[in-house]
């Protein structure tokens, strides 16, 4: 899911140096990647129904290392790493059996409501808002008044910011164009696999995760991982337990003959396609910072990235999306015609609705 992933990022030395410094660690860059896949689709789902650019579901990434059991030094907790004020200004409801910081669909619901309204308060730049996110809004807001006062710019790349935010900024957009740019930095990613996905089951009582975890192929530790929002490792307060789908159709089963379940499984990708389908999104993540695809300036330009099936060619892919076999090749900056299973093609849909 992470190499859908499409924006144009800066080459500066604050985001070179950053790139440089991730690239040290390929193989730990591969299994932070890998560790995300469960949560991401939801993420990106979810940054989708809100309009909001797919490369946010990257924040995590630096934040967490998309461990929803991390925890700062700071007292910052979850995915989104939300400190306790601003968990309760946003609504995580913290108690001694369930932190909603550290659930995956509280946290992810309160963290876009946060990254919108930031962005909303500077304007729709997105680097301000995410300066702030790391840094809080009245830092930010602090260096662009000493900024405005010296007649001096006030982007972020002339802000005087605390040194981790100074890096913050530069290190997504290094992130971005890594995973954008995989195969030339030689960076696997994970596969698009739609069963690695996280579904809701909800459950009737308390039950322990331990006794989940036999009704499983699933280990305790997964379990744990998965819903780590249960502090004592016992589902209750929301009463809904997260668990690959591949998994989920054989443990409702089981928990069903129990009386344990309420409901049938709840896909939380209800508008997400799956595996070997086109999977669309927005290219416009840095709004007048040098970060929009040439593309998105064009009202009538849809961009999707198309999953290469078994028995697709160039020819079959442009046939189907009318589009010239030559604009495949420029978009991908590819230098021939061969495509394999797999492969993920940019395609731009000329004449289309606006998304």
């Amino acid at each position: 899911m992470l190499n859908q992933i499409e924006a144009n990022v800066p080459e500066n030395s604050r985001v070179s140096a950053e790139r440089e410094r991730l690239l040290r660690n390929p193989k730990g860059f591969e299994a932070v990647a890998l560790r995300s896949e469960p949560y991401v689709y939801y993420i990106i789902n979810q940054l989708h129904k809100n309009n909001l650019p797919a490369e946010l579901a990257l924040i995590p990434l630096i934040e967490s290392a998309y461990d929803p059991l991390a925890t700062s030094s700071a007292q910052a907790a979850g995915l989104w790493q939300f400190v306790p004020i601003t968990a309760k200004e946003y609504g995580l409801q913290r108690s001694s059996s369930f932190d909603a910081r550290r659930d995956l669909i509280a946290s992810t619901n309160s963290a876009i409501s946060l990254l919108q309204n930031l962005n909303k308060r500077f304007n729709g730049d997105w680097l301000l808002t995410l300066a702030a996110y790391n840094a809080g809004e009245g830092r930010v807001r602090k260096a662009i008044e000493r900024n405005q006062a010296k007649g001096l710019p006030i982007n972020y790349w002339s802000l005087d910011l605390p040194t981790e935010t100074m890096h913050y900024v530069p290190k997504i957009l290094a992130i971005i164009d890594i995973v954008k740019n995989n195969k030339r930095y030689g960076i696997k990613l994970p596969d698009c696999n739609y069963e690695n996905s996280l579904v809701r089951i909800d459950i009737s009582k308390n039950i322990s995760l331990a006794k989940i975890a036999k009704y499983s192929e699933l280990s305790l530790d997964e379990l744990a991982t998965y819903n780590a929002g249960y502090v004592q490792q016992t589902v209750n307060g929301p009463f809904h337990l997260l668990v690959p789908y591949a998994h989920a159709k054989s443990l409702f089963k089981k928990l069903q003959a129990e009386n344990l379940v309420v409901n049938e499984i709840t896909e939380l990708l209800q508008d997400t396609p799956r595996t070997n389908m086109a999977f669309e999104f927005r290219t416009s993540f840095i709004k007048n910072n040098g970060i929009v695809s040439k593309d998105s300036f064009s009202k009538n330009v849809k961009k999707i990235v198309y999953l290469v099936k078994a028995g697709d060619s160039l020819y079959s892919i442009a046939q189907n999306y009318r589009v010239k076999i030559t604009d495949i090749l420029q978009w991908n900056n590819l230098k021939n015609s061969r495509v394999q299973e797999g492969d993920m093609l940019t395609i731009n849909l000329v004449n289309a609705n606006p998304i």
